[in-house]
């Protein structure tokens, strides 16, 4: 069932989208991408495995974390074909939000990056939020890849064990930390196999060999607010799976 909210701040609406309809995988989304030891750079898009340019601007702070929790110095930089971002020392965790603005549709018209009250004759408004988590160590003791970091919509792996391919993988979603139900768990953007969060927000999902995205998301009707008519949330963990043995 959609979930009628009234205009609020993007955190305080995540608060109260406990039970909205998942939509379909086949989104933008946002990742990042390993270019050496400690250098990323963030990626957009996903449609078939394309990435598109975007406002450099768009791209919210980056965290690092030390298998210990701790926080690791992050320098980001702006090049011609993105953000890219080198952490100063082994980072397990990166955790990286991305605003994609206010896109807005005309009834027979291309959607254009502006809110409705600013396009002659919008039927409606799509404001956009992504999210993503890279994990990169799965030690056991530390804990890192199994914490909820606090992320308004989050993935959060159940399994302490380090994923292979082929085995299942239990995730937890949560949204501003609490658990949620009825969210599309998918292995990428394109909607290939997945799940629905059940009412304690677990889903289970089979990685593939090599490196995974895993996409969670959903969409809520908006009241009130002028300016657009639909929330979008879109969430990506991105992690690597070993063959299996």
């Amino acid at each position: 069932m959609n979930m009628k909210t009234s205009t609020r701040s993007a955190r305080g609406l995540l608060a109260t989208l406990l039970a909205v309809v998942a939509t379909g995988a086949a989104a933008h989304t946002v990742w990042l991408e390993r270019e050496a030891a400690g250098q990323y750079r963030v990626a957009f898009g996903g449609h078939e495995g394309r990435t598109e340019a975007y406002a450099a601007s768009k791209v919210g702070p980056l965290d690092a974390f030390a298998a210990d929790g701790g926080t690791l110095p992050v320098v980001r930089s702006e090049t011609g074909d993105g953000v890219r971002v080198r952490v100063d020392g082994d980072a397990a965790v990166l955790l990286l939000s991305f605003d994609n603005g206010i896109w807005s549709r005309a009834e027979a018209g291309r959607s254009v990056e502006k809110p409705m009250n600013e396009v002659p004759g919008a039927v409606s408004g799509v404001r956009a939020l992504k999210y993503h988590k890279t994990i990169s160590s799965w030690d056991r003791g530390s804990g890192t890849a199994t914490r909820a970091w606090g992320q308004p919509f989050e993935l959060v792996p159940a399994d302490a064990a380090a994923p292979r391919a082929g085995v299942p993988l239990k995730l937890r979603v949560l949204i501003d930390g609490k658990p949620a139900a009825g969210i599309s768990v998918a292995a990428g953007e394109e909607g290939g196999p997945g799940a629905v969060s059940d009412a304690d927000g677990y889903a289970t999902i089979v990685p593939q060999a090599g490196f995974n995205r895993i996409w969670a998301g959903q969409r809520s009707e908006v009241e009130g607010d002028p300016r657009y008519t639909t929330l979008s949330i879109e969430y990506l963990l991105g992690f690597d799976a070993e063959p299996q043995r």
